[in-house]
This record gives structure tokens, sequence and C-alpha cells, in this order.
């Protein structure tokens, strides 16, 4: 892979993050949890006040397009 390619992915892995973090701060939730995989779904769905149980939903092959929908 180039190194174009790997910054440019970084640049977007970047970019992505501080978004997710700015929502969390904006809702309320710490921003760090933006960034610690499986927890964020947790904070995702306190913020949609939807139960805890959809996030095995969310892991179900299929089902999860229903869910995230």
């Amino acid at each position: 892979m180039s190194v174009i390619a790997i910054v440019l992915y970084l640049a977007i892995i970047i970019i992505a993050v501080a978004g997710m973090w700015k929502a969390f701060e904006k809702a309320g939730q710490p921003g760090w949890a933006a960034i610690i995989p499986f927890y964020n779904i947790f904070i995702m769905l306190e913020i949609i006040n939807k139960p805890w149980w959809w996030f095995f939903m969310l892991l179900i092959p299929g089902v999860n397009v229903v869910f995230t929908v």
C-alpha cells in the first residue's frame, strides 16, 4: 500500500473519531467513550434511548440491518 493511501486512511479515521467524540459530548456523554470499541455502541444506544439488549441484536447478521434502520 502506498504512503498516500495510508495517510488518507488515517485522515478518514481521525475525522470519524473526532465527529463521534463531538456527538458524544453534545449528548452529555464523555467524549473518550467514542474510541472504546463496543462501549461506544452501548453509549450510542443510551443516547437514542434504546434498551441495552439491542447491542446483541446488532451482532447478528441480517438482524442488525433491521435494528440499524
